[in-house]
């Protein structure tokens, strides 16, 4: 809607009210969290933390120790900041672990894309053919992307690469390495011919439909470890699809998954199969048991969708 000077006006602005909340000390912080019902075994040791770690972003881990309904702000009986702290420990450990195993499965992508085009198409230059992709605009947003990252990269093989040779772009065994999942996962599903997503998706024992979801909701998840967010109970916004066959070690409880929505559980199983595929010498499997032993007495996994009988699933064991 407009006002009577012409200029647009939210239709809900008369509906909203101005903040007015007060920037609280650390004292005030836990005073009011105490006035909630959280306990404390050390104040001093608490206030040491919220110096370093803001309210705001501890909020997120005693959310599931708030009672109902949530929005009064009222811990249950026998809430403790020292598990409070214990939960983010925890996530921060699974973000590095979780990033460890994306990294790998970026590699292994990266490999081969770059492999499996530049022998079908016997040129380093593929990825310069519109014409093997489907989408004409997403091709050049890639090449742009490309030629952005060679033109600024520090590398020592690219600045060597161009002081050398007349082709303007590195092949694709030099360029590529720069590129981020993101553009990998672009140029993967822009691919014109299908049999090529099939033969890489079958390096990876997927279908190249299921592999497709994987990579997205990876990419999803592999961001949320690079901005340091909650990772541990979070719903994943693209649910990775069920493989109907596999070769390798899975789960069959995928429906009941499903049916709770796909939570963190569901990308820990999609690395781990990954990885059993791209390493196997990897210790994915053997570090993150580890890490629920470490902080199992302040973790709840039902709250990352794990089911009650998941290390009895044959991808655990």
């Amino acid at each position: 809607m407009r006002n009577f000077e012409g200029l647009f006006v939210c239709p809900y602005f008369f509906l909203m009210i101005e903040y007015t909340k007060k920037p609280k000390s650390v004292e005030q912080q836990i005073e009011l969290l105490k006035s909630r019902g959280l306990l404390f075994s050390n104040e001093d040791k608490a206030a040491k933390i919220l110096e370093n770690i803001s309210y705001s972003r501890l909020s997120a881990y005693w959310y599931p120790m708030l009672k109902e309904p949530k929005e009064d702000e009222i811990f249950k009986e026998n809430s403790y900041f020292d598990t409070v702290f214990k939960i983010y420990q925890f996530d921060s450990e699974l973000r590095i672990l979780v990033f460890y195993a994306i990294e790998q499965i970026e590699i292994a992508l990266r490999t081969q894309i770059t492999y499996q085009l530049s022998i079908e198409h016997d040129t380093g230059f593929w990825f310069e053919k519109s014409a093997l992709f489907k989408s004409y605009p997403k091709f050049i947003e890639v090449i742009q992307i490309i030629i952005a990252s060679t033109n600024k990269s520090n590398q020592d093989y690219i600045k060597k690469y161009k002081s050398k040779y007349t082709q303007y772009l590195p092949p694709a065994w030099k360029s590529f390495e720069i590129l981020s999942f993101g553009v990998l996962k672009t140029i993967f599903e822009n691919l014109e011919d299908k049999n090529m997503q099939i033969n890489i998706s079958n390096h990876f024992d997927l279908n190249h439909e299921v592999l497709k979801s994987w990579l997205e909701s990876i990419l999803y998840v592999r961001n949320v470890c690079a901005h340091h967010s909650r990772l541990w109970n979070i719903k994943l916004t693209v649910s990775p699809k069920f493989p109907r066959r596999t070769t390798g070690k899975w789960i069959n409880k995928w429906n009941e998954i499903e049916d709770s929505g796909a939570k963190t559980y569901v990308i820990l199983c999609a690395l781990t199969y990954l990885m059993d595929k791209v390493n196997p010498y990897h210790k994915f499997r053997k570090k993150l048991f580890e890490l629920i032993q470490e902080y199992e007495s302040s973790i709840d996994l039902a709250h990352m969708g794990f089911t009650e009988d998941w290390k009895q699933q044959e991808l655990w064991n």
